[in-house]
């Protein structure tokens, strides 16, 4: 009897570690009895293609937060990369190199705030900000606010390529979660993320440059952001000067969701992806279900708070 008690007592706590996936599972059984439509393959792969860009914008959101700060720039560096990188590429560079430029000037963003954020003492919330009215005004100021079309063959062949019946971007997409994934619980930088996080002047006790994991964060949010933006161009067929911009509220509202800490430290990054996919669920949820135009955010940010009351109490009950 005890064995199986403490078994329970293991499988329940298993199951609150990934609250977050039951949550989205059950939202999606649900909202199937009154749409049908979503239990179709094609809705079903319609929404992971479509969540990509919500899924990678909240990963690099949610490494940012382990340590503590946030990034607003990420939506502006998510036009301004792949705008970047189709010039570059107009210019005479490959398509690939064009993309490598792309993840460069992620990460080069990446790394500029984080060298303001800890080396001058600018809090993380107004650097970031001032990033993204930079980048977006100069993207602004390229295009004259006019999306870029035209894009190479060559560029769109994650969105365009299809493996059996399954688009190549999924794959892609999930060998960037596993890798992000790896690394944040198996290398030593990886685990730094959280301590920093969870006791910066401990960690600078032990040795540990919490100026340098904070740079690493805001470097990996940088790169995540330059990947939305690229894999959101490669599946549309353009870069907009307003990309990704609609994603930065959820992006942000989905680690919440998933249980990252927004004071660092702790956060299953897993569990960011089920946060996204469940922001992303919401949307076609709203879109689907008719709402007219004039109330689909007042309807998303409803059920967004919702999501997270319900994941407070579900806190306060587990005692985490």
């Amino acid at each position: 009897m005890k064995s199986s008690m403490h078994l329970l007592r293991a499988l329940w706590a298993r199951a609150m570690d990934h609250y977050t996936w039951l949550l989205f599972i059950v939202i999606y059984l649900i909202a199937g009895i009154f749409l049908p439509t979503l239990f179709t393959s094609v809705t079903l792969l319609n929404v992971v293609v479509q969540g990509t860009t919500v899924c990678l914008l909240s990963l690099g959101m949610a490494f940012v937060m382990l340590v503590g700060e946030i990034d607003l720039s990420i939506v502006s560096v998510a036009a301004f990369a792949p705008m970047a990188g189709i010039y570059s590429h107009e210019m005479g560079l490959p398509v690939l190199g064009s993309i490598l430029l792309i993840m460069l000037v992620g990460v080069g963003v990446g790394l500029f705030n984080g060298l303001m954020i800890t080396k001058f003492g600018v809090p993380s919330l107004v650097q970031t900000v001032s990033m993204w009215w930079i980048l977006a005004g100069i993207v602004l100021i390229i295009t004259r606010g006019v999306a870029k079309t035209g894009l190479p063959d060559a560029w769109m062949l994650l969105g365009r390529v299809f493996i059996g019946k399954v688009p190549l971007l999924i794959f892609f997409f999930l060998a960037v979660v596993i890798v992000a994934i790896i690394f944040s619980r198996r290398t030593v930088t990886g685990k730094r993320l959280y301590l920093v996080g969870g006791n910066a002047e401990a960690c600078s006790a032990m040795g540990i440059s919490v100026s340098k994991i904070r740079i690493v964060a805001f470097m990996i949010s940088g790169l995540f952001a330059a990947l939305s933006g690229y894999v959101l161009s490669a599946r549309m067929g353009f870069i907009s000067p307003n990309f990704a911009v609609e994603w930065l509220m959820p992006a942000i509202a989905a680690p919440v969701i998933a249980g990252v800490s927004l004071t660092g430290g702790g956060g299953i990054l897993i569990n960011v992806i089920a946060g996204a996919y469940l922001v992303q669920l919401i949307v076609i949820i709203v879109r689907a279900g008719g709402v007219s135009g004039y109330f689909t955010e007042f309807v998303q940010g409803i059920l967004v708070f919702i999501a997270v009351m319900v994941d407070t109490a579900r806190r306060r009950v587990t005692g985490l």
